[in-house]
């Protein structure tokens, strides 16, 4: 069987394990939706008027990729999961090449972020979240946030390969994740930061992802902030991927 056959396989079993575990989507969609709402409830008339804008424009695009970064830590707990239960020991008697187990994970999970980000989305037209870009934009705005996901993926595999147990990783993952939400440009401006830390919130993937997410909803630069976010997952796949490889053995 070809490397691309075993990984549609292996990504196809873990996208059902996913689908048949009501407490996996419930916990996979539910806190970023009480983020959405919760920061809206507290930001939303202060930073409206700061920015003499509708907050909802810029905030649900950051919810929405949070939920991809906060997924990435049920993915490296899954995947030590597996790695500890003998799932990957029997991979390898089945004679899978290393990089199908990875790949497989990664594509699985990779469904799962735009799923769970297009139902942040629906939730937050609710709340008057809108795309006024036309339907090419929505598409794009999609795969932006396959394109966030995809570097916070490669880093739960390299973690959960290295880690000692399930809650090393999910403090491993959970940490950053929770930094960049909080360091990024998608609750307050960039502007209303300390002078010295506004390179460090401009330069957060987070930072840049959400504004390319936000140019493609709402209007605003998108060419920069995507060839950015894009430059980020280049050297996250040039780091992560071969490292991920090499641990798996």
């Amino acid at each position: 069987m070809s490397t691309l056959a075993e990984t549609g396989l292996l990504a196809g079993r873990n996208l059902r394990r996913f689908v048949k575990s009501p407490q996996l989507v419930a916990d996979s969609v539910m806190f970023p939706v009480i983020l959405l709402f919760l920061m809206l409830l507290v930001f939303g008339e202060l930073v409206g008027q700061a920015t003499r804008g509708s907050y909802i424009d810029r905030l649900a695009p950051v919810i929405v990729l949070f939920s991809a970064a906060y997924g990435a830590v049920g993915t490296g707990v899954g995947f030590f999961t597996d790695l500890r239960g003998g799932i990957t020991d029997r991979f390898r008697a089945m004679d899978i090449g290393r990089l199908p187990v990875l790949a497989g994970r990664i594509a699985a999970d990779l469904a799962r972020a735009v799923l769970v980000g297009a139902f942040t989305t629906a939730v937050a037209y609710a709340a008057g979240f809108r795309f006024s870009q036309g339907p090419l934009a929505v598409l794009a705005f999609f795969a932006v946030v396959a394109l966030f996901a995809w570097i916070f993926l490669w880093l739960a595999v390299v973690v959960a390969l290295s880690a000692s147990s399930e809650q090393a990783v999910s403090g491993a993952l959970n940490t950053p994740v929770t930094l960049l939400l909080f360091l990024s440009s998608g609750f307050v401006p960039v502007e209303q930061f300390p002078g010295w830390l506004q390179p460090v919130v401009r330069a957060n993937p987070l930072s840049l992802a959400g504004d390319a997410l936000t140019g493609l909803s709402s209007g605003g630069p998108v060419l920069m902030p995507v060839l950015f976010t894009a430059a980020w997952a280049v050297a996250a796949t040039a780091i992560l991927a071969p490292l991920a490889v090499r641990l798996y053995r």
